[in-house]
């Protein structure tokens, strides 16, 4: 069985081996660069890739080109916890026919606004997984489990990470 799911097993399996005997090639960074363009839009520039955009929508001022960075953020989760489930159903021989992970929070703008005092972020996220599979429901709720378990987004979100900011300030001459 090498591809299950569309995954290389055998890959992910090797992988896994090359970092039991070597952990400190298992150590990876990822980066992505954003930048403004006009108003609320910006464009986040991540490998090779496309440019993602992002905005805001009209009724917050933006022009809806793209979505913005708190639907980014719920996406991301979405989109790790489903790598996890997949992964991990591949690894166990389970077919997957089709999964989908609905994500959702609620902010209250008014601490955005500076309306009130409190968190400006999401206070409860809410995952849910629509799956389709040959799988029975324990094997589901283990799959599920093990996906919110290793997401390194999840991970991320549900601890107090360190983050540090520094600047360069450019000067454009009008002549």
């Amino acid at each position: 069985m090498s591809k299950m799911n569309g995954i290389d097993v055998n890959m992910l399996g090797s992988l896994a081996e090359k970092y039991k005997k070597n952990p400190e090639d298992a150590i990876t960074n990822f980066a992505s660069t954003v930048k403004w363009k006009d108003g609320f839009y910006s464009e986040a520039e991540v490998g090779d890739y496309k440019p993602v955009p992002i905005d805001e929508p009209e009724w917050l001022s933006g022009t809806g080109k793209g979505p913005n960075p708190v639907e980014l953020l719920l996406s991301a989760l979405g989109a790790c916890v489903g790598v996890g489930f997949i992964a991990t159903a591949s690894g166990m021989g389970i077919k997957v026919n089709s999964l989908d992970v609905d994500v959702t929070g609620e902010i209250d703008l008014n601490v955005f606004f500076g309306l009130k005092e409190g968190n400006s972020g999401f206070d409860e996220i809410n995952v849910r997984f629509n799956v389709d599979s040959d799988a029975d429901e324990a094997q589901v709720e283990k799959l599920i489990a093990k996906a919110i378990e290793i997401s390194p987004v999840r991970n991320t979100i549900e601890r107090n990470v360190k983050v540090t900011s520094m600047y360069t300030l450019h000067k454009t001459m009008n002549t």
